[in-house]
C-alpha cells in the first residue's frame, strides 16, 4: 500500500488480469505499439515490453486509474529523465504509462549481494540529490506526512506497541524541526533503481512531497531479500547512516530516525494489505534504534 488512495473493493485476480490484458491490447492499438513479453515486478498492475513504430524499445505500465498513478506520472514528468526513467506518454483515464526502457535493467540490489553495499548506498544518495527538488505547481502528490497516520491508527497485535510508540515519538521530533518539503520518490529502494549504462536511474515512484529524509529512510530498510540476513547488520546500518549523512548534508540521528519511522510504516502497510506481519522489516529497523535521538 502506498498511502496515496483509500483502498476499495477489487475484482478477483483472474478478472483483474483479464481486464489488464484487454486494456494493454487497447492502448497498444491506439498508440501504435507492438506488445512484447510481460516483465516482472508489477504487484497490482501490468508491465510489458513494447516496441514503438520506429523500433524503439519501451515499457508499457498499466495501473489502477486514480490519484496514485497520476502522482507517479507527474513525478516522472517533473524529472524528465534526470535520475529516473523518462515518461514518454500518459493516459490518466486508462492508468497507462509509456516509459523509456533502461539499457541494462540490473537492479541496484545486485551490488549488495556482491558485497558492495557502500557503493549501493552512495548511488542512492546521488539519486536523491538529483530527484529532490521543489514539487511542480498544480500536480496532486501524496503528502508523505499523511502516511504516518497509518502508524497512529494501527492497533493490530502484530505491530509491537513499543515500536509504534517509538516511531511516533521520533516522528514528532523530526517534524518539529522539519526540513523544507521536496518532491519525493516515495519508494526509493534497491529494486526500484536500475542500471542504465554507467549510471543508475529510478523507476516506479509513488510521487509524494515531504522531507528528504523520508527517501533516505526507505533505503535503510532494504533490500529485504538480503539486509535482514546479514550477520553484521548493525555495522551495515552504521555505515549507511554515516554515508547518507555525509552525502546529504544532514545529521546522522535524523537519517536514522527517518529509517526507523519508515521501517515501522512499512510494517503497518504489510499488515493492512495482508502481505505479512512485517517481520522482515523489524531487524533492519531495530538496528537503527541506537543511532536515533529518542
Amino acid at each position: 500500500m502506498n498511502g496515496a488512495e483509500p483502498r476499495r473493493s477489487a475484482p478477483g485476480p483472474q478478472e483483474w488480469r483479464a481486464a489488464l490484458a484487454a486494456r494493454a491490447a487497447e492502448v497498444a492499438r491506439d498508440w501504435g505499439l507492438a506488445l512484447g513479453p510481460v516483465l516482472p515486478g508489477a504487484t497490482q498492475g501490468l508491465v510489458r515490453a513494447v516496441r514503438l513504430a520506429d523500433g524503439t524499445q519501451a515499457v508499457l505500465k498499466l495501473e489502477k486509474p486514480g490519484q496514485g498513478v497520476e502522482a507517479q506520472a507527474a513525478a516522472l514528468a517533473a524529472w524528465a529523465g534526470d535520475g529516473s526513467a523518462r515518461l514518454l506518454r500518459f493516459d490518466a483515464a486508462r492508468g497507462a504509462l509509456l516509459l523509456e526502457r533502461l539499457v541494462s535493467g540490473e537492479p541496484l540490489a545486485a551490488l549488495c549481494e556482491e558485497g558492495r553495499d557502500d557503493a549501493a548506498t552512495a548511488a542512492l544518495a546521488g539519486l536523491m540529490l538529483r530527484l529532490h527538488r521543489p514539487a511542480p505547481p498544480g500536480a496532486l502528490f501524496a503528502d508523505a506526512h499523511g502516511w504516518i497516520r497509518a502508524i497512529e491508527a494501527c492497533r493490530d497485535p502484530r505491530l509491537d506497541p513499543r515500536l509504534r510508540d517509538r516511531a511516533l515519538g521520533l516522528y514528532r521530533d523530526l517534524n518539529a524541526a522539519a526540513r523544507p518539503p521536496v518532491l519525493l520518490h516515495g519508494d526509493l529502494h534497491h529494486l526500484n533503481v536500475l542500471r542504465d549504462g554507467d549510471g543508475w536511474r529510478a523507476i516506479d515512484p509513488f510521487g509524494a512531497t515531504g522531507e528528504p529524509g523520508f527517501d533516505a529512510g526507505t533505503l535503510l530498510t532494504t533490500p529485504v531479500s538480503w539486509l535482514p540476513f546479514q550477520r553484521d547488520l548493525a555495522a551495515i546500518q552504521v555505515r549507511r547512516v554515516a554515508l547518507l549523512a555525509e552525502r546529504l548534508g544532514t545529521e546522522r540521528g535524523r537519517i536514522a530516525g527517518w529509517g526507523f519511522v519508515v521501517g515501522v510504516l512499512k510494517t503497518v502497510w504489510d499488515i493492512e494489505d495482508g502481505t505479512g506481519d512485517g517481520r522482515h522489516w523489524r531487524a533492519a529497523t531495530e538496528a537503527l534504534a541506537p543511532m536515533t535521538r529518542a
